[in-house]
Parts: structure tokens; C-alpha cells; sequence
């Protein structure tokens, strides 16, 4: 075969990596749980991150 003909690892769901497949599968319990409680982990630091600037200020 020539390359032109070939399928290529991109188009071929058999020749990708497990990693790249694991993260494009929602179904893995551990990801969605992850993708679920992100944006309330995220704003929950952010606040941290303010508190603890505030105490900072406070405490200079």
C-alpha cells in the first residue's frame, strides 16, 4: 500500500493510544466525577486564594 492509502492513526479508533481514549471516554467514573465537581472545585481555591490574601493584608 502506498502512504496515501493507508489509513491513518488519527482517523483509525484502533491505532490510538489508550490515554487519549480514556480521556475522550465519558463514561470512565473517575473523569466524570472529576469533570463534574471541577468548576465547584475551582471556585472554592479561588475563594481560599482570597481569604488567605485578605489575612495577608490584615496581617502586615
Amino acid at each position: 500500500m502506498s502512504r496515501l492509502t493507508e489509513p491513518s492513526a488519527d482517523s483509525d479508533p484502533l491505532q490510538r493510544s489508550h490515554l487519549s481514549t480514556l480521556a475522550a471516554d465519558p463514561s470512565h467514573t473517575m473523569l466524570s466525577g472529576l469533570a463534574a465537581i471541577a468548576p465547584r472545585l475551582g471556585a472554592a481555591m479561588a475563594f481560599a486564594g482570597l481569604v488567605q490574601m485578605t489575612f495577608n493584608l490584615i496581617s502586615r
